[in-house]
């Protein structure tokens, strides 16, 4: 087990939401399609309801998380993820809430009063409509979130900083934009061929390029942390 470890859920739990999210993508076809669709989702979702994966090994796993996650709240604690590595801190609730509340007040965010999601993606919808030339309209469907939700912020513990503050992490996935925006960026990639000469993929990348130099006594290295971009 470790920090990207999932235990299956079984299927019981969650068909009414993935009836429901199959049914909303299903509408989004041409007319003349979504009836085999439907058809073969039925069919596909009674297997799930059907099968017998869930056998001791997963009952197991998910009796000792369920043990864990008693003595976590009994102590009042909870489990971060720490940045530059992949360990886990456990850490106490009250503690981390003050460390995301000094990031918050530090970085002058504000609270808005009403989640503007909803607001956001239909003004996208419209902008979209109105790109016929960029964004074929059969393809439009597909290229917005069936139910977007606000981005999410995770909290990574910097253990190798001084007074471990926090790293948000974001996760945009199920925002309004996601999917359009990977699809534009494509789109940006395949007429523009950037030459991307500043940038790197990973350190390795970067010591192999190092090593190339012909670096003098006259030559000084800079290094710069990027705080927020």
């Amino acid at each position: 087990m470790g920090p990207q470890y999932a235990i299956e859920r079984n299927p019981k739990s969650y068909t009414k939401e993935l009836i429901i999210d199959t049914e909303n993508a299903i509408k989004n076809l041409q007319s003349n399609m979504q009836n085999t669709f439907r058809y073969l989702a039925v069919k596909k979702i009674k297997q799930m309801g059907e099968s017998n994966r869930h056998n001791t090994i997963h009952k197991r796993h998910q009796y000792n998380i369920n043990q864990i996650k008693k003595t976590l709240q009994r102590n009042n604690l909870t489990i971060a993820r720490t940045d530059k590595s992949k360990a886990l801190v456990i850490i106490d609730k009250t503690v981390l809430k003050q460390k995301v509340d000094k990031f918050v007040q530090e970085n002058n965010i504000i609270k808005l009063n009403k989640d503007p999601t909803k607001a956001y993606h239909k003004q996208l919808q419209q902008a979209m409509e109105k790109c016929e030339d960029l964004i074929e309209k059969s393809k439009s469907n597909y290229l917005l979130n069936i139910k977007p939700t606000a981005p999410k912020i995770n909290v990574y513990i910097k253990t190798h900083k001084e007074n471990e503050p926090i790293r948000p992490v974001i996760d945009n996935t199920q925002a309004p934009s996601y999917i359009i925006a990977k699809f534009l960026n494509n789109k940006i990639k395949a007429y523009i061929n950037l030459p991307n000469t500043y940038i790197t993929i990973n350190s390795g990348e970067i010591t192999q390029e190092v090593h190339k130099l012909h670096i003098t006594e006259k030559h000084r290295i800079l290094t710069l942390d990027i705080k927020d971009l």
